[in-house]
């Protein structure tokens, strides 16, 4: 006499019952396995002209820096593609393009829930929605005509350097250097001071650097397969997310000041290259604005995340000329906060 049958006894007993084909004669079998299940490769191995066994080919793809909002991807979407590859080219294609871009998802507490105009993207679409900011938009008709009612101030010495500086931090942070402005950087000078010191460092970093080399240390720190070691955004560095909150002021401050937006600019206006051309022109005195703009934009959009991604660049693992970029930024963020709270 046997025991009541428990329940993983009786699942068991069912599972083996399940397999067993019983015929009408009383007699049963069991199934044998095709090749495949029985572990036979030979057979179940795909045929040699298949997509699966085509070798991939990296010259027959564009490159990343190529792809623009209206370039065919379709080729980066191969089964053959390395995934970290087909990823980097998606990122590509949709930085570029304003549409995706430029989109400010709707938070709760963040917009003006009554005034449908008042959320980016879902108000009524007008003409200059969906432009990028390129060579600042207006700066040269900004620059060429001060403001109603207020003279074109003189620029002095003092904010002639401070412009250079601010160009060539910008030049540095939008794209790597070829090799007509290596050779432009490598004669740098410097002097006793720590910036004149940043620019010496610079300098000699240059001079022992090829634009092969240098275009592949920006792809990695800023681009990368999937991402770069470093976000150069305000939104991310204040709030760990991209095209947040701050992106949304900076496009107002600009905005008060005359600055469209336009498509052929690939970045948002919370970029470091983007926020650095803006001071340049200002400091310049090529944008028309009020007295203390450049002051304001400082304190409100640089001041509180710039100095520490120059930092971050200055001890990031890829970097190794652009770790002097991240000392002489670092350096003149410093300066330029020293500065201006000195000043009244």
């Amino acid at each position: 006499m046997t025991g009541p049958e428990n329940i993983m006894a009786r699942w068991s007993r069912m599972k083996r019952e399940s397999g067993t084909i019983v015929e009408p004669n009383g007699s049963s079998f069991r199934p044998k396995p095709n090749a495949a299940e029985a572990g036979d490769l030979k057979e179940a191995a795909p045929p040699t002209d298949s997509p699966a066994a085509t070798a991939f080919d990296l010259a027959s793809l564009p490159p990343l820096q190529s792809i623009t909002a209206g370039t065919d991807i379709r080729s980066f979407l191969a089964s053959t593609v390395p995934v970290e590859l087909t990823r980097a080219a998606l990122r590509r294609a949709w930085v570029t393009d304003p549409a995706i871009r430029d989109f400010i998802g709707i938070a709760e507490n963040q917009w003006d829930f009554n005034d449908p105009t008042a959320m980016p993207g879902f108000g009524p679409l007008r003409a200059g929605d969906v432009p990028g900011l390129a060579g600042l938009g207006k700066t040269e008709q900004a620059g060429a005509a001060p403001a109603e009612g207020q003279a074109a101030a003189e620029v002095d010495e003092m904010d002639h350097a401070r412009a250079a500086e601010y160009a060539l931090l910008a030049a540095l942070m939008s794209h790597s250097p070829d090799a007509d402005m290596i050779e432009q950087l490598a004669r740098l000078g410097g002097d006793a001071t720590e910036l004149g010191a940043a620019h010496a460092a610079l300098g000699v970093a240059a001079a022992s650097i090829d634009p092969e080399r240098v275009e592949r240390e920006y792809f990695d720190l800023f681009v990368g397969l999937g991402r770069g070691e470093l976000f150069p955004y305000a939104s991310y560095y204040l709030t760990g997310y991209l095209h947040g909150r701050p992106l949304a002021r900076i496009r107002e401050a600009l905005k008060q000041i005359g600055l469209d937006r336009n498509e052929r600019q690939s970045e948002p206006e919370d970029h470091i290259a983007v926020l650095f051309e803006v001071m340049a022109g200002l400091a310049a005195g090529r944008i028309a604005a009020p007295e203390g703009t450049d002051r304001s934009i400082f304190e409100n959009h640089l001041k509180p995340w710039a100095a520490r991604f120059f930092s971050d660049l200055e001890h990031a693992e890829s970097a190794t000329f652009y770790k002097s970029v991240g000392s002489l930024g670092r350096i003149f963020m410093e300066i330029e906060t020293e500065a201006f709270s000195l000043s009244t």
